[in-house]
């Protein structure tokens, strides 16, 4: 009888998930302005004790009142997948996320459906933080209204009986014009784009820098600007080949007048394994790095589960010998 009850003990842990217990904490904080038409980072930590093999999460949100545009994760329109590594230390997991918000509102951000695992493969836990965003409908640019000040008026002149009939008055005009607002002008660009990925933060004319995240499968980038006026020249620097990690490409407008305007953009490309690159840190991994991660990691813990299938089934079978030798 004892015989039985060890074999049914080991048969039942044979078939349970392998889950380690370990303490693992995540995280989801928002940096930044939350207007509309303002662009905010959301960062996604997760810590434990023990060594992280890899992260793999979905991230969903309300799309009808921000957007995703760039960062460690793809996908879009509410729902985002996320297989992230350690990088700065190996207890650690950190991802940027970067949105923009286009409508006033309140909405979550929140993990679902996504697991830490262990170098070994093991189950750590079951990452779920919920970040709160608000936006508040201050979209667009600031226009001044009302009447001008009336203490600015300048008074007419005061007449006595003095004064000469025939005397001319001087009419003083106070101007009360609003400064120009900023609007695209000759030697920028109206619009700029980039086959590698999104720019971030999203395209402005009068923003000049810009970074794409791209994915190690893109061995090259093509910039494509709109000139503001169809008599400016648009000239790029650059190779559109990629190579890992930090790669310049400019884009210089200049205008019938000589004056020009230069906008930098830094594609970041992911490297092939969770080493990364030096220039900049990149979490996402290809599909290709992500299957042979699964693999290394999951091959040992199923050679575990078949080695104790086998050790319970030849127990099995001793005891079933000895049981016909008995009768």
């Amino acid at each position: 009888m004892k015989l039985k009850a060890i074999t049914a003990l080991m048969l039942t842990a044979a078939l349970f998930p392998l889950t380690a217990c370990a303490d693992t904490y995540d995280s989801i904080t928002v940096d930044g302005t939350t207007n509309a038409g303002d662009t905010f980072t959301v960062g996604i930590n997760v810590y434990s004790d023990e060594n992280i093999g890899y992260m793999q999460t979905s991230v969903e949100y309300d799309d009808s009142v921000i957007e995703y545009v760039g960062g460690d994760a793809v996908g879009g329109s509410g729902f985002l997948t996320l297989n992230a590594f350690p990088v700065v230390s190996p207890d650690t997991v950190e991802c940027q996320l970067t949105f923009v918000a286009v409508g006033e509102g309140d909405c979550t951000v929140s993990l679902s459906n996504g697991y830490v695992f262990s170098t070994d493969g093991i189950i750590l836990s079951q990452p779920s933080a919920v970040a709160y965003v608000h936006v508040d409908d201050y979209g667009g640019e600031y226009e001044e209204t009302g009447s001008p000040d009336e203490s600015l008026a300048v008074p007419s002149p005061e007449y006595t009986e003095e004064n000469d009939s025939s005397a001319e008055t001087e009419t003083v005009t106070l101007s009360t014009e609003e400064e120009p607002k900023y609007q695209a002008s000759s030697g920028t660009l109206s619009d700029l784009s980039c086959t590698a990925g999104l720019l971030t933060p999203a395209f402005s004319p009068d923003v000049f820098e810009y970074t794409v995240y791209a994915a190690y499968s893109a061995e090259s980038a093509q910039l494509s600007g709109t000139a503001s006026d169809d008599n400016d020249v648009i000239s790029y620097t650059g190779s559109d080949e990629l190579a890992v990690g930090s790669n310049l490409r400019t884009v210089t407008v200049t205008s019938a007048d000589g004056s020009s305007t230069v906008y930098t953009v830094n594609v970041i490309r992911a490297a092939s394994d969770e080493s990364g690159s030096d220039e900049k840190k990149v979490n996402s991994a290809p599909a290709s790095t992500i299957n042979d991660i699964y693999k290394d990691t999951l091959n040992p813990a199923l050679g575990i589960i078949l080695v104790t299938l086998v050790v319970a089934l030849f127990i099995v079978l001793y005891w079933l010998r000895g049981l016909f030798k008995k009768k």
